[in-house]
């Protein structure tokens, strides 16, 4: 909770960026699946909001209502979620920076601000949301916002932890971007390599006899996050 808005994030919610168009679609969440939070959302939760106050829901950069992208063009629930497309960003620094991180895969997931409207709480803590009021919808960088903490890439491998890291990397020594940027970007990077790191001690610790040995890797990837932190 911050102050009245919940937030939720959800990764890999991103369909399409066309730099050209400056038009971003995607999701900004995931219906009937359980979250990390214990909460599901019902299919339809959504549709009043979109129903009675649409355009005053704000497509937000890292949900700062001073860096607004602008609002929706279209803004529905499907079988998946509640499905976006953003109208063309504006020729700002900040809407330029997130142009640019959406085309190199840096930012790749989504969150946003709502007030629970009706909620059924479960013996697990969790709740099923049947309608929540929507405020706004916001890219993020790794669930930059405190509200939206990264959880971790439940599914990924070391490697490809690493080839993220990579990228993020690149992009600070090569990218033009805003010194609020860089910061969000330093971060994301710091998160990546600490989320590598752990799958690396987890490995070591947990051996599987199955797979190849993958130590000295996993021991290459701890000695890279640790000097990474000097960075």
């Amino acid at each position: 909770m911050d102050g009245l808005l919940e937030y939720k994030s959800v990764f890999g919610t991103v369909k399409d960026v066309d730099k050209k168009s400056r038009v971003v679609t995607g999701y900004l969440s995931e219906t009937q699946t359980k979250d990390y939070q214990k909460d599901v959302t019902e299919k339809g939760a959504f549709q009043k909001s979109i129903n009675e106050r649409k355009n005053s829901i704000f497509f937000l950069n890292q949900h700062k209502w001073d860096q607004p992208h602008g609002k929706f063009s279209v803004l529905q629930e499907d079988s998946k979620g509640l499905y976006f497309e953003s109208e063309p960003l504006p020729n700002t620094t900040y809407s330029n920076d997130a142009l640019e991180l959406y085309a190199l895969g840096i930012v790749n997931e989504h969150s946003y601000g709502y007030q629970a409207v009706k909620a059924v709480k479960q013996n697990d803590g969790g709740r099923i949301l049947r309608e929540v009021k929507l405020f706004e919808g916001s890219n993020v960088t790794l669930g930059m916002h405190p509200s939206t903490p990264f959880m971790g890439f439940k599914n990924r491998t070391i490697g490809e932890l690493n080839d993220q890291v990579s990228i993020i990397i690149k992009a600070m020594r090569n990218g033009n971007f805003t010194d609020d940027t860089f910061l969000q970007l330093e971060i994301a990077l710091k998160q990546l390599q600490l989320e590598s790191y752990e799958l690396g001690k987890k490995a070591l610790d947990e051996p599987d006899d199955s797979t190849p040995n993958n130590e000295p890797l996993i021991i290459e990837t701890i000695e890279q996050f640790r000097k990474s932190l000097i960075i």
